[in-house]
């Protein structure tokens, strides 16, 4: 592996136990990566993703390993931990849930060297079966919708501007994020919080783009995340934030005028909702001939 001086970017992998997941992800960094590139795992495992990284690091010498006995409690924290040891301008973020396909490194990089002004590009993440999880997000009013969900893959290979994107598979501008990642707005792992650093990166003057030329395979919540009642509750009280935050909350009013507070919406009504928005993007987006 190469030396610190010819790194070309780093990579901030979070692990929270799921070592077999891990496994995976590290087999296809480590085979798909044409840049050469400077590891970051920042874990709060309980199991024994520890043990393994230790043999790792005698194996690579790229590998910077941060770990905390304490839980981490947003994915801001995670990603100031990683910042810290960062070498490059450039850092990009891949969840142990992201299995990257090759050559996923390479335009991205290109674009933010050329664009100076942007400060987040998020890459094209497909989900387990091949479908478009997503291609950066659009703001419908209000409700952000992934640009090309459930659209074959090969869709949106293009690099383009939008509102925001995951941060689960990312590449930022160091320059652009260092300072700016608060880690006491939203309730942690339950949405939102990626949404939000995309708007005060915004906000600071720097552009949001996705690449499409840059995919991985990614599982959905399979780190932290569930389904659980608890976990819905604090998804709407993180949009809730959200939208009162970015000057949204009238537009959300409007479009639920029976629904008073977002939290007094039921699960069921938000899920239709939020599907058929979103399949109107999608409808939009077929109709483009630039899809």
């Amino acid at each position: 592996m190469a030396e610190e001086k010819e790194y070309a970017l780093d990579v901030i992998v979070p692990t929270h136990n799921h070592l077999d997941m891990t496994m995976r992800c590290m087999e296809t960094l480590y085979s798909h990566t044409g840049l050469p590139f400077h590891l970051i795992v920042v874990d709060d495992s309980t199991d024994l993703t520890p043990l393994y990284f230790a043999q790792f690091q005698k194996e690579h010498n790229n590998v910077t390993f941060v770990h905390s006995d304490e839980p981490y409690k947003c994915g801001n924290q995670i990603f100031n931990a990683g910042l810290a040891h960062a070498k490059t301008e450039f850092v990009a973020t891949v969840m142990n849930s992201v299995r990257v396909e090759p050559g996923w490194d390479t335009i991205g990089l290109q674009v933010m060297k050329t664009e100076d002004r942007v400060g987040v590009l998020g890459f094209k993440c497909l989900y387990p079966n091949g479908m478009i999880e997503s291609a950066g997000i659009k703001m419908n009013s209000y409700l952000p919708c992934d640009i090309g969900r459930d659209m074959p893959s090969h869709r949106l290979s293009f690099v383009f501007e939008c509102d925001a994107v995951q941060w689960a598979f990312a590449l930022l501008r160091k320059e652009a994020v260092v300072g700016n990642l608060e880690e006491d707005v939203f309730h942690g792992f339950v949405g939102f919080d990626d949404i939000d650093n995309s708007f005060v990166v915004k906000s600071k003057g720097w552009r949001v783009l996705a690449c499409g030329l840059g995919v991985a395979y990614h599982t959905p919540r399979a780190t932290r995340g569930d389904d659980s009642g608890e976990a819905f509750r604090k998804n709407q009280e993180n949009g809730e934030i959200f939208y009162k935050r970015w000057g949204l909350w009238e537009a959300f009013q409007k479009a639920h005028p029976s629904g008073g507070e977002m939290q007094t919406l039921p699960r069921e009504y938000w899920d239709k909702y939020v599907t058929e928005e979103q399949e109107k993007q999608n409808k939009n987006l077929v109709d483009s001939p630039h899809a």
